[in-house]
């Protein structure tokens, strides 16, 4: 047997395997017997036609059954013997034999990358947000707890300032003529407040169910807008005092405002600071993905995108979907995934970062121990099934990960108000 291995890219090797005639006339005389028992030929009993007939009836299927069996029984071990029996996508280029005389093959597999890491332990620079909560935020958080616990009533008499109406929009052009796409159905707003405070909607004022109203709004920005406003119905909401008696009533051990409003503080100021740790460590990630540069493997990236189609084929019932599109738009997200996957794999591999079963018991004790008591062993079930725990053993790998690197990190501090924030996405 000669093998040679020829590099065609960074991330593709060509190997050709060529074998001696006694090194597979063992596979060639098996498949022979084997399709030759089937065979039937007037004048002969089944599986008695003769060698040299059974051959050359055969033809294609011999050719067929025998080099598949060579190449199935051969390509494993040649390829671990080469280094390449972690190879991710095969195919077979060619193959021929001369009956006595020898037997080749030639694969392309396709091959992650090596993977060469920056000296990220000298340290390296990385961008952190500290948000600060403005009490704006808190008031806007507070007055939603209001008009959740809101007494409404419906309003026949006409929309006044502060009332809500419930209704259809249908934008349209200058003349009166419907603008395709351009509806939204069960809409509710405040009159008086948002867009329809913007001049031009004092028509609304008056407005009863049944009503369809045509407005135009004049925004101090942009062009005017006109709509019809078809009106389903019309509701005053009676916002609550947020009194301690209040607070008693609907918030179990919380009884003050006080205390709401301290309740109110950290649950919001704990939201951004997720917000803050989820992007220091994609801006780690984007240190990484920008400094390592390589091929992404094209079967890496298919499955990735197969995976993201059939998801939403099963979201949407199966109902048919322009998979093209589907897969453009998502095709940046799966170069960065598997892009910062390998690097992260490489990262683990030269640091020795590993999970354990502990690790992941651990871990399942501890989101069990989040739910009541009678629900865990619903979570420890759910855990036991090798997919979500494969899930979990990845999720506690790429924390062990993000937790390592954080000691090389060199943060560049940013302070953002939550108001100002705001003000940025506007």
């Amino acid at each position: 047997m000669k093998v040679s291995v020829n590099d065609s890219s960074s991330i593709e090797r060509k190997v050709r395997v060529d074998l001696e005639w006694n090194e597979v006339e063992g596979y060639y005389d098996s498949a022979l017997q084997k399709l030759r028992k089937g065979l039937k030929v007037d004048g002969f009993r089944p599986g008695k036609v003769p060698m040299g007939i059974a051959r050359r009836i055969l033809g294609p299927d011999l050719k067929y059954e025998f080099t598949n069996t060579v190449i199935e029984s051969t390509y494993r071990d040649i390829l671990k013997d080469k280094g390449f029996d972690g190879f991710i996508d095969l195919k077979v280029e060619d193959v021929d034999y001369k009956e006595g005389e020898n037997f080749f093959y030639e694969v392309a597999i396709e091959i992650d990358p090596e993977i060469t890491l920056p000296d990220y332990k000298k340290g390296f620079k990385v961008p952190k947000t500290t948000y600060v909560l403005d009490k704006e935020d808190v008031d806007l958080y507070l007055e939603d707890i209001r008009e959740h616990h809101a007494e409404v009533r419906e309003v026949t008499e006409g929309a006044q300032k502060g009332h809500f109406i419930i209704c259809d929009l249908q934008e349209i052009d200058q003349s009166g003529i419907p603008l395709i796409g351009r509806k939204v159905q069960d809409r509710m707003f405040k009159v008086g407040e948002g867009i329809f405070g913007e001049p031009g909607s004092e028509g609304l004022i008056g407005a009863k169910a049944g009503d369809d109203i045509r407005v135009q709004l004049r925004p101090d920005k942009g062009e005017n807008i006109n709509y019809i406003v078809n009106v389903k119905g019309v509701e005053s909401h009676d916002l609550p005092e947020l009194t301690d008696d209040f607070i008693k009533r609907n918030f179990g051990k919380t009884d003050s405002f006080k205390a709401l409003k301290e309740e109110v503080e950290k649950s919001l100021q704990g939201e951004w600071d997720n917000r803050s740790e989820k992007e220091f460590l994609r801006s780690i990630t984007d240190y990484f993905i920008n400094n390592v540069k390589f091929d992404v493997p094209a079967s890496r990236a298919k499955r990735f995108l197969d995976n993201i189609v059939e998801e939403i084929l099963s979201k949407n019932g199966n109902k048919e979907i322009d998979e093209e599109k589907v897969r453009e738009q998502y095709k940046p997200i799966a170069e960065r995934e598997i892009r910062w996957y390998l690097i992260q794999e490489a990262i683990n591999g030269s640091e020795k970062i590993e999970v354990s079963e502990e690790d992941i018991d651990k871990k399942i004790q501890e989101a069990a121990a989040q739910y009541p008591e009678q629900n865990r062993d619903t979570v420890v079930r759910h855990y036991r099934k090798a997919e979500n725990r494969s899930h979990l053993e990845n999720d506690i790998h790429e924390q062990k990960t993000f937790d390592f690197l954080k000691q090389f990190v060199k943060i560049k501090k940013e302070i953002l108000h939550t108001s100002d924030f705001r003000k940025r996405n506007l």
